[in-house]
């Protein structure tokens, strides 16, 4: 008797840590949205002299300083944010690794907070310098392989105007912070892709 061949398909669970951000996320954003006093706790706290001072003494404090990339102040902004990592980040993983990918992040973050405690007086929200860091890993990907696509270099230019309208638009630091923890997290990246070659 003949076997049957299998026509049906599956949802595979591709890239974990980049699926499981977003959807974090998506979650957090929704409870923002409903329950307006938790946003206050997605928020990364800003210099002394800031609209809401970083508190030494406050628990709470530091767990902002780890939980900021998953809030949202703008709908708008995050679901860009959301499409930019589902585009940029699962090549990223693939090449780095999940623990390598996660430690990236990790690091993006906490230089993005060194900045923002010490120099910005806005408070920071939103998940801006991981997009920027896998903005530039992905395009020193592209050339170690030397060739950049150029519907990349169109990404990449729609996104980092959009970052510079907001400095002037807003008057605020906080795209520098996401920028500057965006560097160092590429930098590891690069070094450890180095090490690794």
């Amino acid at each position: 008797m003949a076997t049957r061949k299998k026509t049906g398909f599956r949802i595979s669970f591709d890239s974990p840590i980049t699926l499981i951000f977003v959807i974090l996320c998506v979650i957090f954003g929704i409870l923002s949205k409903f329950f307006p006093e938790f946003q206050s706790f997605l928020t990364c706290p800003t210099s002394a002299s800031g609209e809401n001072p970083f508190n030494f003494k406050s628990v709470t404090d530091y767990f902002r300083l780890l939980l900021y990339p998953l809030g949202v102040l703008d709908w708008n902004i995050l679901t860009s944010n959301l499409v930019f990592i589902l585009l940029l980040c699962p090549k990223i993983e693939e090449k780095f690794g999940k623990g390598i990918l996660s430690l990236l992040i990790l690091i993006t973050v906490l230089f993005s907070v060194v900045v923002c405690v010490c120099f910005s007086s806005t408070v920071m929200v939103g998940s801006s310098g991981i997009v920027c860091m896998l903005f530039i890993l992905s395009f020193y990907c592209s050339i170690d392989k030397k060739e950049i696509p150029l519907s990349y270099i169109l990404l990449a230019l729609i996104y980092f105007s959009t970052q510079l309208i907001s400095v002037f638009t807003t008057n605020s630091l906080e795209p520098f912070c996401h920028f500057a923890g965006a560097l160092i997290g590429s930098l590891v990246g690069i070094l450890s892709l180095g090490n690794k070659n």
